[in-house]
């Protein structure tokens, strides 16, 4: 019964699902567990933070699901200033919000047996966590590449600087490995799937037409639906939490908008779907996609084809290939998702396999990185 805190950017309570919700909610099932979420500020609400609907629940302790959770949420919080020069005033700002962190943040990391940092503004406690709790063990969630995610400097540097203080690395994906120091502590551990989500039957949303769907905002290309809808009038286009980008869609009957939902909410809409889409940017989109991307293997668990741009593709069934903005080789992937009637099944582990080998590595040299 291992006492687990995760440290992340993102919220437990959030609508917008990430791997570090589904380990979480899996953790709570074996022991207590706390979530504490960093870096809001009216600062990043002004810029569009998916947690500004949860700033009424900031600075207090909530249990939802069985995860205590805290939402610190600051006047301002630090970020990248870019220019070298500014990268003393950087590294101030980033010590002054450390210094500042609530006194829970430091009763919560004392408590803990295991403490979870998730890649993003969180690996700047990791020696904080270190020096308030030496006998914990440290796991790093690498869910993105740092400088990728255009991370601040100070975070890159604070990383490296105390990378050997972190005890096991989790890697989605073998391509993050070139973003560590080196992999001598890391284990592959993928995205989990809960295949009882797809064994359950919902009700279909799309009112008799043909539909297909998007769910999310990452690197989300308007001009895909703006091409393809006009090709296919019969074929609904329903995109789920698009955000700010989907400001750019041309106004079409069968371009349906939706709000960001739970993601509960989402689930009908990909069981019933012809086929799923992630509309991704070609904007020197890193390799790790092809691992990372819970969308794809959500429509993989449920069985429904995926169309995705080339880069995107891997080695997964069910997926076809487009260039972004070529409208012919949109058309044909299309053409040939709905024209897809081979089932199609993903091998992957539950959720808890992943929990498993993050809580007992030793267990699992076979998923260790060889460096």
């Amino acid at each position: 019964m291992p006492r687990s805190l995760v440290l992340s950017v993102h919220d437990f309570r959030s609508r917008r699902k990430a791997s570090v919700h589904f380990i979480t909610k899996e953790l709570a099932r074996r022991g207590p567990t706390r979530f504490f979420s960093v870096g809001l500020s009216r600062l990043s609400e002004h810029r569009g933070d998916t947690r500004a609907d949860l700033k009424h629940l900031a600075n207090r302790k909530e249990i939802v699901d069985g995860v205590q959770c805290f939402l610190y949420r600051t006047l301002w919080h630090p970020f990248t200033l870019r220019r070298p020069s500014l990268l003393p005033f950087e590294r101030a700002l980033f010590k002054l919000y450390r210094i500042q962190m609530p006194r829970v943040f430091r009763q919560w990391v004392k408590w803990a047996d295991v403490i979870f940092i998730e890649s993003g503004m969180s690996p700047i406690f990791i020696a904080d966590v270190r020096r308030l709790n030496p006998n914990a063990k440290i796991v790093y969630l690498a869910s993105d590449d740092l400088t990728v995610i255009g991370a601040a400097e100070t975070v890159k540097l604070t990383f490296n600087t105390h990378f050997d203080k972190i005890d096991t690395v989790r890697l989605p994906s073998r391509f993050l490995l070139d973003g560590l120091p080196h992999g001598r502590n890391a284990i592959y551990a993928p995205h989990g799937i809960d295949r009882s989500l797809a064994e359950k039957t919902y009700r279909n949303p799309y009112n008799g037409r043909r539909g297909c769907v998007s769910v999310g905002s990452m690197l989300f290309d308007a001009s895909f639906f703006n091409l393809a809808a006009p090709l296919f009038p019969e074929l609904d286009f329903h995109i789920i939490g698009a955000g700010k980008a989907a400001q750019a869609l041309d106004s079409r009957s069968n371009v349906i908008i939706h709000a960001e939902m739970p993601f509960d909410q989402t689930l009908p809409y990909v069981q019933h779907a012809a086929f799923g889409i992630a509309p991704y940017k070609d904007a020197d989109t890193p390799k790790y996609l092809i691992d990372t991307s819970l969308k794809l293997k959500q429509f993989g668990m449920f069985g429904i084809p995926a169309v995705c741009p080339d880069f995107a593709l891997g080695d997964q069934p069910g997926r076809f290939g487009y260039r972004p903005g070529d409208a012919d080789s949109i058309e044909t992937a299309i053409r040939a998702a709905l024209a897809h009637q081979t089932p199609i099944s993903i091998e992957a582990p539950s959720w808890s396999d992943i929990v498993d080998r993050l809580l007992m590595p030793e267990k699992f040299p076979e998923h260790r990185i060889q460096t």
